[in-house]
């Protein structure tokens, strides 16, 4: 399995011209604007796109905007994320408390650990599809070989590529029918490249040596250890099974390119000030737990 590391400020894929023999980039394909893939950077770089088409409209409508009403607009806004993550809190804490009772998993959590069961393993060259599907995990990510094919041509290039990290969390959000998607940038975009992301909207717990995540929570990994990595993000993946030396995750952006794989990896891990480091088990690499989105505080909607 492999992680990302972010390029720049634009993306987040990380490690992109580091992994070569095999890939463990886990980037965000929001970068790859040219590429056939439903990915992080063809919908961050479509939003501009997106939103000259929105201001052409407003203006053949003869719809004008002032500060007022964006002020207006905002606030709604944000008072609308924040009854949605107190009332997400609310539940959160519910179940956990019956976790701690019960020590069984929520209803969400066991449903998203199903989910990973049906649609994992899988991959480009050797694409698994459920029974009763007609599409595996990668093409329900939008990752077809052709995709695979366009960035390794830029890995080979020298230039920033994209693997399927981002995209295959995003998909597995949406067919566990959540209210908000995100995939790479998740901590801090939807999968559109929006704002809020998941800590904008009450959803995310910083990784502080108390807490700890638990099965089905979305970690999101730094790129590297320490004070110097704060801010990056250089892989997400969805807990599976948290131990004292090992930590499952069920994770995209494997293989080496242009093959990419979907599967659950075990990494090793260390604690640092109580923080958990995960260790790549493709390159090595050590990356710092961030912190994680909780699971039990999104909604099911369908």
């Amino acid at each position: 399995m492999s992680d990302d590391e972010p390029k720049d400020e634009s993306t987040g894929d990380s490690e992109q011209q580091s992994d070569q023999e095999p890939a463990d980039s886990d980037q965000s394909t929001e970068q790859a604007e040219e590429q056939p893939t439903d990915s992080e950077q063809s919908a961050g770089q479509s939003d501009d796109q997106s939103a000259e088409v929105t201001d052409q409209s407003a203006e053949q409508s003869g719809a004008t905007s002032t500060d007022e009403s964006e002020q207006a607009t905002e606030q709604q806004a944000a008072d609308q994320a924040a009854e949605q993550g107190g009332e997400g809190e609310a539940d959160a804490r519910a179940d956990e408390a019956q976790t701690a009772a019960t020590g069984e998993l929520s209803a969400k959590r066991q449903s998203m650990l199903d989910l990973i069961d049906k649609w994992m393993p899988t991959s480009l060259n050797n694409p698994r599809v459920p029974e009763g599907e007609t599409q595996d995990l990668m093409a329900k990510a939008g990752w077809t070989k052709a995709t695979g094919q366009y960035n390794k041509k830029l890995k080979d290039d020298g230039k920033v590529f994209a693997t399927s990290c981002g995209d295959i969390l995003a998909a597995m959000l949406r067919l566990w029918g959540s209210n908000f998607v995100g995939a790479f940038n998740i901590r801090d975009q939807d999968s559109k490249g929006r704002s809020p992301g998941a800590k904008g909207l009450g959803f995310y717990v910083e990784a502080d040596g108390v807490q700890s995540p638990q099965s089905g929570d979305i970690i999101v990994l730094r790129n590297g250890v320490g004070k110097s990595s704060a801010g990056t993000a250089g892989h997400v993946g969805i807990l599976v099974e948290a131990g004292e030396t090992e930590w499952r995750t069920a994770d995209g952006g494997g293989g080496a390119l242009p093959d990419q794989t979907a599967n659950v990896t075990t990494r090793t891990v260390r604690f640092e000030n109580s923080i958990p480091i995960l260790k790549s088990p493709t390159d090595l690499k050590e990356k710092q737990l961030d912190g994680w989105v909780d699971l039990d505080k999104l909604e099911q909607i369908g």
